[in-house]
């Protein structure tokens, strides 16, 4: 059954964000469609392409915590894939504990993101 969820949650995963990076869907933001403001989250899937075309500095310009999702996302699929073959289920219950016990740091970076976003104007 563990196998089966991260297999899961690995597919559906990986799906939506090749789906989402090679711009097959334009996704629209409804937080800046409603509030007419970026959110944290804008600027993410051009900083992670930037990122696939090895342009680190143009992946920061469009948003400063692109580069370091992307590597953390990238640390974590290699953990699921580990998971995976080894029939544990470790990884999401560490992401759960260190979310849980970080939340607030996560909190203020998504606030300084958004900052930086409006600002720049994203």
């Amino acid at each position: 059954m563990k196998r089966c969820k991260n297999i899961l949650i690995l597919l559906f995963g990986t799906l939506f964000g090749l789906i989402a990076i090679s711009g097959t869907i334009k996704l629209d933001c409804i937080f800046k469609k409603l509030f007419n403001i970026s959110c944290p989250g804008c600027g993410l899937t051009r900083s992670f392409r930037a990122l696939l075309r090895l342009d680190i500095i143009t992946s920061f310009k469009y948003n400063i915590f692109g580069p370091i999702l992307f590597i953390i996302i990238i640390i974590g699929i290699i953990f699921l894939i580990k998971d995976i073959i080894k029939n544990e289920d470790k990884t999401i219950k560490y992401t759960y504990k260190i979310l849980n016990k970080y939340y607030y740091i996560v909190i203020i970076c998504l606030i300084i993101s958004m900052i930086i976003n409006n600002i720049r104007g994203i």
